[in-house]
């Protein structure tokens, strides 16, 4: 009975001894926990990662961003012959004819055939499909396959015909020697410096060196004139004072009758903005922003979209290493080569239409980009090549628009870029069961700090604009062994639990340990959406504004309004 009692009182201790160690555990998780928001701030995110690893004894490891997150671990190899093997093979294309479409096996163009299935040069290749074109020497008999298609190579809804060979590798070539207009015209600006383009340059020059030749081009058009006004407002607000250029086609807009603009071109708290016409009837739709940083008065430009919103004076970009080394920063998109909407990965045929190595990056997201035109000449060149002759890309569905034609016309001319290195969030809203909704496009400067808010989905209007920036989603992977591979997001409707957005962006659920959601209130730029839609009163002021209802829909409240 005795030692009956013992056990029992031994396993009792035991149990509170174990009930005391996993309590102080996970004291020593919370309270690390908040010792690693305030270690890993914005300022020093570039240099380091901590990951806590979770077992009795936990240590930290520091490791260097460039070597862990923000890298791929395994590199996708191409899956194309490279674009010099493949021309020593052929020569000029206009001494070949069309064989016949040869069929493979295994969703490969190098295994075996499937005999049955070859068939002539006119028939319609799709996607699910593999093989290759056959084409035939006129005069020595050569045989040469191009055109080789996975089964993944074509998007959905695409077709091409081998006997149209001579248009789809004929199509990459000429962007190394297009030449869009006469250097006098288009950069006649690089050797001859103006002085003064901004009245308020030299109140700057005390705490910014302000190159006289950078500005902000902007394009515009009808349905993105709201935006365009709170984008200008806010940017002088955060005291930018370069220059601005507003590009627009007349057949769109009237700038002497529109009243947005009116207002734009003649109130006082806006200064230091010009109005340039789009005159070439070839120029449309998205080509408007590569005609504009083609001809801009610029010598460094800053391309925005409309309803690209800054948080900060981004004056400071036209001084930082990544420009000063390359002369061009892009941004990437919420897409890669093991993840695309867009079709774009090792097998896909924009290699073949282009010309183009395959490279493994991310794609590209037009809505900023950072150019040294002077630098550039020859990139800007292949650039509207690609945009006047955009028949094609459309046709075979293999770039959105002018989304990434840059970062395509500077591989094209190996011309050098610096693509920023952090892959983009999202600001939107998180519902009562952790249910992430982005709305807008979150964008980091190289330093890996938040510079732009991309409300490319939802649109400022004249009639109703919506509060919807609660949250910011980024990517900061805290599990062990996470790696840019682990940045998975998807383009969905809102379903039920966003009944009031036709797209939401993100990872929706199941992010932790890769992404963090946290509320607008923990952001300098908490009070900028507010901002904005103050500023849209002073244009629109009978527009409605809508909160979005937390009874109603479950959504979070925690934001400053």
């Amino acid at each position: 009975m005795y030692s009956i009692a013992v056990n029992f009182r031994s396993k009792k201790a035991l149990h509170r001894i174990f009930c005391t160690g996993i309590a102080a555990f996970g004291l020593c998780l919370f309270l690390f926990d908040i010792g690693l928001d305030e270690h890993l701030t914005h300022g020093n995110l570039s240099v380091y990662q901590t990951l806590a690893i979770p077992f009795f004894g936990f240590k930290v490891a520091t490791r260097n961003v460039s070597d862990t997150w923000l890298t791929f671990p395994n590199t996708l190899s191409s899956l194309k012959k490279p674009v010099r093997e493949k021309w020593k093979l052929l020569g000029n294309l206009s001494d070949y004819e069309c064989v016949a479409w040869r069929q493979t096996q295994k969703c490969t163009p190098d295994a075996p055939l499937e005999a049955e299935y070859n068939s002539s040069c006119d028939t319609a290749i799709t996607r699910g499909v593999s093989g290759y074109c056959e084409i035939r020497h006129r005069e020595n008999g050569t045989i040469v396959r191009v055109l080789e298609m996975h089964c993944k190579s074509l998007r959905k809804r695409v077709k091409i015909r081998c006997s149209d060979f001579q248009l789809y590798l004929g199509y990459g070539p000429p962007a190394l020697t297009y030449i869009h207009d006469t250097p006098k015209i288009a950069f006649g600006i690089c050797t001859t410096r103006k002085p003064d383009w901004s009245k308020n340059t030299t109140e700057l020059a005390a705490r910014h060196t302000l190159h006289q030749r950078d500005g902000i081009v902007i394009v515009i058009h009808d349905r993105v004139l709201e935006s365009a006004y709170a984008s200008l407002r806010s940017l002088r607000l955060l005291g930018c004072i370069l220059p601005i250029e507003l590009w627009y086609k007349p057949q769109e807009i009237d700038p002497k009758v529109d009243p947005i603009l009116v207002k734009i071109l003649t109130t006082k708290l806006i200064n230091n903005v010009t109005i340039r016409a789009i005159n070439d009837q070839r120029i449309k739709k998205f080509y408007t922003k590569l005609h504009a940083v083609y001809y801009s008065n610029f010598e460094r430009v800053l391309l925005l979209d409309a309803d690209n919103f800054a948080v900060r004076d981004p004056a400071y970009l036209f001084d930082s290493e990544a420009f000063g080394e390359t002369g061009a920063i892009f941004w990437p998109d919420f897409w890669h080569p093991r993840k695309s909407i867009f079709n774009i990965h090792p097998a896909s045929f924009v290699w073949d239409l282009l010309e183009l190595d395959y490279v493994d990056m991310f794609e590209q997201e037009s809505g900023q980009v950072l150019i040294d035109r002077c630098r550039h000449r020859r990139a800007l060149n292949a650039m509207m090549y690609y945009g006047l002759n955009s028949k094609l890309l459309q046709r075979t569905r293999i770039v959105w628009g002018d989304k990434d034609l840059f970062r395509f016309a500077w591989m094209k001319t190996n011309s050098t870029f610096h693509m920023i290195k952090r892959p983009p969030g999202a600001a939107g809203l998180l519902n009562g069961h952790d249910i992430f909704c982005g709305v807008t496009m979150v964008q980091y400067d190289p330093n890996n700090e938040i510079i732009f808010l991309h409300r490319n989905t939802e649109k400022f209007t004249s009639t109703e604009n919506r509060y919807t920036w609660y949250h910011i989603q980024e990517f900061y992977p805290t599990n062990v062994g996470a790696s840019l591979a682990d940045y998975v997001v998807r383009g969905a409707n809102g379903g039920k639990h966003f009944p009031q957005f036709k797209r939401c962006f993100g990872k929706d659920f199941s992010y932790e340990g890769i992404f963090t959601v946290k509320s607008v209130r923990q952001y300098h730029f908490a009070g900028l959406e507010k901002q904005l839609i103050e500023c849209l009163y002073e244009v629109i002021p009978n527009a409605t504004v809508v909160m979005q209802s937390t009874q109603q829909t479950g959504i979070r409240s925690d934001r400053a309004i």
